[in-house]
């Protein structure tokens, strides 16, 4: 079977991952964790939930890059935000440009990652992952 082939398969597998109250009860883990972290040092929220909806949810990579893109796209982390900005620690202008092009190279980066092999897309995760960490630990 085709690689191609193959992941249209686990798509639809994936469409029954989270019907029963272990599902949920994974999900709402996984929500509470990303957001408490999130809200916490302000990073982390979108790798926390990719890597849990890959290791723990048990969703395809793509399932679960498209599944992060969703949530964290979504006004979310609003309130977080909020909270933030009423102390004055928000940059409007610094968000408003960052996040439009954020929009705009996350959709140049989706038509990227829904067709190269999903090998592919973990190593650039995994790589990416190490990458960030060696900054925070040691530079």
């Amino acid at each position: 079977m085709g690689e191609v082939a193959e992941e249209v398969v686990e798509a639809k597998e994936d469409k029954n991952i989270g019907k029963d109250m272990t599902g949920l009860f994974i999900y709402i883990l996984i929500g509470s964790i990303a957001g408490m972290v999130m809200g916490t040092i302000g990073i982390g929220g979108g790798a926390i939930i990719i890597v849990s909806l890959l290791y723990v949810a048990h969703f395809s990579q793509k399932l679960a890059q498209g599944t992060t893109l969703l949530i964290v796209a979504a006004p979310v982390s609003l309130l977080a935000a909020y909270n933030y900005y009423r102390k004055g620690f928000v940059n409007l202008k610094a968000a408003i440009i960052i996040a439009i092009c954020f929009l705009i190279f996350s959709f140049i980066g989706s038509q990227l990652a829904v067709v190269l092999p999903k090998e592919i897309l973990k190593r650039i995760l995994g790589i990416g992952l190490i990458l960030l960490g060696l900054k925070i630990v040691f530079f």
